[in-house]
């Protein structure tokens, strides 16, 4: 039976359900046995496979292994008596970056060490982390309650920001939250005065809680978060992650994209597919999706589907061809071309 799970926690409940996933890869058949299958049975094995492609599998890319090693140092910062600002920790990029799948891996991993080491792994009293998605143009009161909403408390309307603020407080040093990740940062918009606001109760909250905050978002740099009139108090005790497209433009470069390439191609359930087979065509992957890990993801995805609904059990240029890109990878491909069409104008110009 699938199991349908939420994969954007918005309570403490489905964020530990998401945490106790494990995504069971289904054994590959040989060609021979899953010939032999009968209907019923095939359809039921190529459904498995399929809902395995389909889950949001966290790989062990560049970008993770960095930003794992700066959570450990910004942690390791936070630890005992703090009598001033704690540090925190900022993940930045565009979208399909992959920014919030490496958060949230983050907070699961943090979670299952926390638990670990303390001895309280099935504790319901216990809740090392804390994942919220900040609300688009929130407001102080409006951060707040989501906060006590991800938590289950009790709501009032009549209830004031500072209030909200204590009950929250109070509620993540009982449970031992030592990491809080904020996502949508974005959606702060401290030039207005309701986002400044938010962003003041946001520094104030900061401080009160015995945690690493974990700041996630869209070009956070010309955000209002770290660029608008908070920014400034922000940036100073704020280590900055920017996830961009990989580049192929030297040989450690290519070699980031080929191990990438080669992390996806170790988890597709096809007989036949071996790892390194796509090495070849690590170039053309590159100009189809721009570099764009969240791309690449989706291209491969849409070919394995695709390769077991044809009975195909492996992937190569052929098989990949015929699939369409993502409206992103399409455009990202766009604009390779167009400033490689202009860069001879520009020098023939100078």
């Amino acid at each position: 039976m699938t199991t349908q799970t939420a994969w954007t926690p918005d309570s403490l409940s489905t964020w530990r359900t998401f945490v106790a996933y494990r995504a069971e890869r289904p054994d590959p058949l040989s060609v021979k046995e899953r010939d032999s299958l009968t209907p019923l049975l095939r359809e039921r094995y190529d459904d498995a496979r399929i809902e395995f492609v389909n889950t949001p599998i966290v790989l062990p890319t560049p970008d993770l292994e960095r930003l794992i090693r700066e959570s450990k140092i910004v942690t390791g910062l936070n630890r005992g008596a703090q009598f001033t600002a704690r540090q925190a920790l900022a993940v930045s990029g565009s979208q399909t970056l992959g920014k919030s799948t490496a958060a949230m891996y983050l907070g699961r991993t943090h979670e299952d060490h926390e638990r670990a080491k303390h001895s309280r792994e099935d504790d319901q009293a216990f809740a090392p982390v804390l994942y919220v998605s900040a609300p688009p143009q929130t407001s102080p009161k409006g951060l707040m309650m989501r906060f006590a909403s991800t938590l289950g408390l009790p709501l009032r309307a009549r209830s004031t920001t500072d209030q909200v603020m204590d009950q929250v407080v109070d509620t993540l040093r009982e449970l031992g939250t030592t990491m809080v990740i904020l996502d949508e940062v974005q959606h702060l918009k401290t030039r207005a005065q309701a986002g400044m606001e938010a962003a003041s109760a946001l520094k104030s909250f900061s401080e009160r809680v015995p945690a690493t905050f974990l700041y996630v978002g869209v070009d956070l740099p010309q955000s209002d978060f770290l660029g608008g009139a908070m920014g400034a108090q922000m940036q100073g005790r704020t280590t900055m992650i920017q996830m961009q497209p990989y580049s192929i433009g030297s040989a450690a470069h290519r070699k980031e994209w080929e191990k990438v390439i080669a992390l996806f191609e170790r988890e597709f359930p096809l007989a036949e597919h071996e790892v390194g087979a796509l090495m070849d065509e690590a170039a053309w992957l590159h100009a189809v999706t721009g570099g764009v890990i969240g791309s690449l993801r989706t291209l491969l995805r849409k070919a394995q589907i695709a390769a077991i609904i044809d009975g195909r059990e492996h992937l190569d240029r052929a098989a990949l061809e015929p699939i369409l890109p993502d409206y992103r990878a399409d455009l990202a491909r766009e604009r390779k071309e167009r400033a490689k069409a202009e860069r001879p104008r520009k020098e023939a110009s100078a």
